[in-house]
């Protein structure tokens, strides 16, 4: 039987994804389509890893993220400070998650302006 992503671990993991989309939305605005076919490859991965958890997974969605960072470091978008970063500060961000029932200051994150 398949485990899951750990509960502590999953609303990470879906901000992750949640911000991997909006770069993606992003990267195809300013027709950047190489860099989107990375961010494809790199996160197709995520959601299979995250139904399929075992003791090497955290070291396998951390290395998938980092090889992704350090081939985009100007991206602006720092998925390992997602995975690891601190409690406090995950729970009181802006954004996919960030509080039941508020919407984000400023409107949807990261939309690029037509």
């Amino acid at each position: 039987m398949s485990e899951l992503a750990p509960a502590t671990l999953q609303p990470r993991l879906l901000r992750i994804l949640h911000r991997a989309f909006v770069q993606a939305r992003n990267l195809a605005l300013r027709g950047d389509c190489r860099q989107l076919s990375e961010l494809a490859d790199t996160f197709e991965a995520l959601p299979e890893l995250m139904t399929h958890w075992d003791e090497t997974t955290l070291a396998r969605v951390r290395c998938i993220l980092a090889e992704y960072q350090t081939g985009h470091p100007q991206s602006g978008y720092e998925y390992l400070s997602l995975l690891d970063g601190e409690e406090t500060a995950f729970l009181e961000a802006d954004g996919f998650n960030g509080g039941a029932g508020r919407e984000p200051k400023g409107g949807r994150e990261g939309i690029a302006s037509p």
